[in-house]
């Protein structure tokens, strides 16, 4: 299934020169300090910890979804304990305002005049823990910010630091005392992991200490923040051959006609997955896209963009119309 490096580099006249392979080498280098940075306190859960790594490096906002203790609090705070730069991590309630997370006005001085006080958001990583048990108001306050890495208040837009991300968990939604997160919010996220539960040999990990919420605090910064810049540059000009973005367009296509779903992955859907795929190259030392980095990733990507009629809001049947789609669709061979 592999594609031709001919093939790969037969780019038109118009688009960027994709990075040298050196380049490409030091994101390989980033990626593989932070993902074992992660590693070192998350036992197993490398496909997660993958994924979760493409998704900083290509830009992208991070969902993690599943039941309660099987690490998804922990491989947030992991990430972001390995990556230099500001943090803060917010705690999803019914209470929570949007003020409470994006910042507001607040009196100043004898006169009282009003001055922006910047809220939790404005750090370049973000967790926001359990984020469906906050109010729909609230969530909204989150769509700008993922969108545009900027926040308006007050009728004033606020750029945020950058690079920003948004590492975000949340409990299946029939979870008691969740709100279901709404199809736009869903779809700023460039992808969605399940964590699962730990393999027998994983628990004896974090049973004995070895591994787990423990060795949390040992977790020190692998790369600084300009790392993280460095490596976004150089994966923003990872090569796509247009036979890899037609066979995304197919994917994406295929979602939209099969017979169970109501509303198809979209296009933002399909710009996510091909900026995962160009991380999942770059971080495999790879200065252009292959099929299977995209057919590894294009779960994680659309599965959650996917409404299935009778099961509105199931990322699990989502991601079975994504695997069937991608039987359906045949990725390019040259």
């Amino acid at each position: 299934m592999d594609v031709t490096v001919e093939s790969m580099m037969a780019e038109p006249e118009h688009a960027a020169s994709p990075p040298a392979p050196a380049d490409a080498a030091r994101v390989a280098d980033t990626a593989g300090r932070i993902s074992a940075s992660i590693g070192a306190v998350l036992a197993g859960r490398e496909r997660a910890i993958d994924t979760a790594v493409a998704c900083l490096l290509s830009g992208g906002h991070l969902l993690i979804e599943d039941i309660p203790g099987v690490g998804k609090t922990l491989l947030a705070q992991a990430l972001a304990s390995s990556v230099g730069g500001s943090f803060h991590r917010i705690q999803g309630t019914p209470d929570l305002l949007p003020g409470d997370v994006t910042g507001t006005m607040v009196p100043h001085g004898d006169t009282f005049d009003l001055r922006f006080r910047a809220g939790p958001i404005f750090s370049n990583i973000v967790v926001f823990d359990e984020l469906n048990r906050a109010n729909p108001r609230t969530q909204s306050a989150l769509l700008e910010a993922t969108e545009e890495s900027a926040v308006t208040i007050d009728g004033v837009t606020r750029e945020l630091p950058l690079p920003f991300l948004l590492i975000a968990t949340q409990n299946p939604l029939e979870m008691t005392g969740t709100y279901p997160l709404g199809e736009g919010a869903l779809d700023r996220f460039a992808a969605v992991v399940t964590p699962g539960r730990a393999s027998p040999d994983d628990e004896v990990e974090v049973l004995t200490g070895r591994r787990g919420r423990t060795l949390l605090r040992s977790v020190m910064p692998v790369v600084d923040i300009r790392d993280v810049v460095e490596a976004r540059t150089v994966v923003t000009n990872v090569f796509v051959a247009d036979a890899i973005a037609r066979y995304v367009v197919g994917l994406l296509d295929a979602t939209r006609r099969h017979q169970r779903v109501r509303l198809g992955a979209s296009t933002r859907g399909g710009v996510a997955l091909i900026g995962l795929a160009k991380a999942r190259a770059a971080m495999a030392g790879r200065h252009y896209v292959v099929p299977d980095d995209v057919t590894s990733l294009a779960e994680s990507a659309l599965a959650h963009r996917v409404i299935v009629s009778d099961a509105s809001g199931s990322v699990r049947a989502g991601r079975e119309v994504v695997l069937e789609c991608l039987d359906l669709v045949p990725a390019p061979t040259a």
